[in-house]
């Protein structure tokens, strides 16, 4: 059976690697000249801070699924705390009937009794997902663009 609870970053990072390998290797680009390289020095001093907010699927205890947010006020709007969403993904195994809806919307749900006023979470083009945030009720907001340079 799923579960979707809160949890430490630092209780799951282990687990999580490997599903953060299947991760980038379905949606990643470029992945011959920007390899996976997480700075996990940097997620624990965001840890610290208190600023990340984990939500994890999980499935007789073992992790299936993240949905990993940053949490800090908005610099042009210091009244206002947004959740800006760092990683989210489910194993494919769980991706049938609405483990990947009931995942999102745990970590909204957790977000909002943390405080956030506004949560933000980015599709990939090439691997768009949005269908499922308009469904949780969310808006396009805006399109980002990016170009590799080096």
């Amino acid at each position: 059976m799923l579960t979707f609870r809160q949890e430490a970053y630092s209780d799951a990072v282990d687990e999580a690697q490997p599903l953060l390998v299947d991760h980038w290797h379905e949606i990643a680009l470029n992945k011959d000249t920007v390899p996976l390289e997480p700075d996990w020095e940097r997620y624990r001093q965001l840890e610290r801070a208190g600023v990340l907010n984990l939500t994890t699927a999980r499935d007789d205890g073992e992790l299936v699924g993240y949905a990993l947010y940053i949490v800090a006020a908005n610099l042009h709007y210091r009244g206002l705390v947004v959740a800006d969403s760092d990683v989210f993904f489910l194993d494919r195994r769980y991706r049938r009937g609405s483990a990947g809806l009931r995942l999102l919307q745990a970590a909204e749900d957790n977000l909002v009794a943390a405080g956030v006023g506004r949560i933000v979470n980015r599709v990939k083009i090439h691997h768009d997902v949005g269908p499922i945030f308009l469904r949780l009720g969310f808006t396009p907001i805006e399109r980002v663009y990016s170009k590799l340079v080096r």
